[in-house]
């Protein structure tokens, strides 16, 4: 998949917001959903924040959110594409380039270009 990100941190509210698109030419938004949707539980418990997180699936907007009292976020589904859309703590900000590693990782390991 191709990595588009948003135009750097800005801030909205206490928490720094936190953008980033990722193209997946050839995938519908369904096919992307249920891949993310089997795969979150995972990727949140080997993140070691599982216990401390709420998480919600939202199949008919093909959406998977995640609330901490590190970070709020939201990935959309949508053709060929998902979103993510972030609100990082200030004590999370430090880890932005560990979670683009992950999201990276996970992209290029599930979807080969």
């Amino acid at each position: 998949g191709t990595i588009a990100d948003g135009a750097g941190p800005h801030y909205s509210g206490s928490m720094p917001a936190y953008s980033k698109t990722v193209k997946i030419s050839g995938r519908s938004a369904q096919d992307l959903y249920d891949k993310l949707s089997t795969d979150i539980d995972h990727m949140v418990e080997k993140w070691g924040i599982a216990q401390k997180m709420e998480l919600t699936r939202d199949p008919s907007r093909r959406q998977i959110s995640l609330k901490s009292a590190m970070v709020t976020a939201t990935v959309t589904c949508s053709e060929g594409s998902m979103v993510l859309d972030a609100k990082l703590s200030l004590l999370a900000m430090p880890f932005r380039s560990k979670i683009d590693e992950q999201i990276d990782r996970w992209i290029s390991k599930n979807f080969p270009a």
